[in-house]
């Protein structure tokens, strides 16, 4: 009997383990099968051909070195079910709905879905989201997220906010210096790129305390909470 020329795996979307082994076995994943689940769920498509290469498939979005990043003062690890309540406050807050993308706050479900769904897009190449902890306590403080929207172009755009509670103490600036580290030198991303409305000026200190410089001002980039749209301003760090 001859050897199959191709082998297909799928996996549940939730179900990282399961797709860590897809990727240990040289699967590559080739895209989601809608409904093909035996409750109808969706699943994800894996493929191995016989003369790909052996050895894992690879991954444009590596895990942290050690599981975490850290400066002493804060920890920035992968999205825990423990991170789930601060997460959802953090989100509910009406500042940063008014700077998200809708201006709406998500509804409880859909923050359940994107911590169930989080690894799975970190090991597709699509997004690194990240809880930031107080190194002392242990308490949620935030969070930030790596989203790798341009692969061709190796650029990578930042996304992040922090609970009151912990605001003024550097904690955006610690994160976003430690992820952007990270996506330059252990990602390889050549640039990391990360917006703000024109009149946020917290953000805008944030990204210029750690090393970013404005790029550019995009004219009605961002949906407005009460209509319209506003402006946006762009700031980048490169790997030089």
């Amino acid at each position: 009997m001859p050897t199959p020329y191709r082998l297909e795996f799928r996996t549940r979307l939730d179900d990282p383990a399961a797709q860590r082994e897809a990727i240990d076995a040289g699967f590559r994943r080739e895209g989601i099968a809608r409904g093909a689940g035996p409750n109808r769920e969706d699943l994800i498509m894996w493929a191995r051909l016989a003369d790909d290469p052996e050895g894992p498939s690879p991954r444009a979005l590596p895990d942290l070195p050690g599981g975490e990043l850290t400066d002493g003062v804060i920890r920035v690890r992968p999205l825990h079910p423990d991170d789930l309540d601060g997460y959802y406050e953090l989100r509910s807050l009406p500042e940063v709905v008014a700077s998200s993308v809708p201006p709406v706050a998500p509804p409880r479900d859909e923050v359940e879905r994107h911590f169930a769904y989080a690894e799975g897009r970190w090991l597709a190449g699509e997004a690194a989201a990240m809880s930031v902890v107080d190194a002392r306590s242990g308490l949620f403080a935030g969070q930030i997220a790596l989203y790798y929207f341009q692969p061709h172009h190796r650029e990578g755009m930042l996304g992040f906010g922090v609970l009151p509670a912990f605001r003024g103490r550097g904690y955006a600036r610690r994160a976003v210096e430690l992820v952007t580290r990270w996506a330059l030198h252990e990602a390889r991303l050549a640039r990391v790129v990360a917006g703000a409305a024109a009149d946020n000026l917290a953000s805008q200190k944030t990204l210029q305390a750690a090393g970013f410089e404005l790029e550019c001002r995009q004219l009605g980039m961002l949906p407005a909470p009460g209509g319209g749209r506003i402006d946006a301003v762009l700031y980048v760090r490169r790997r030089l």
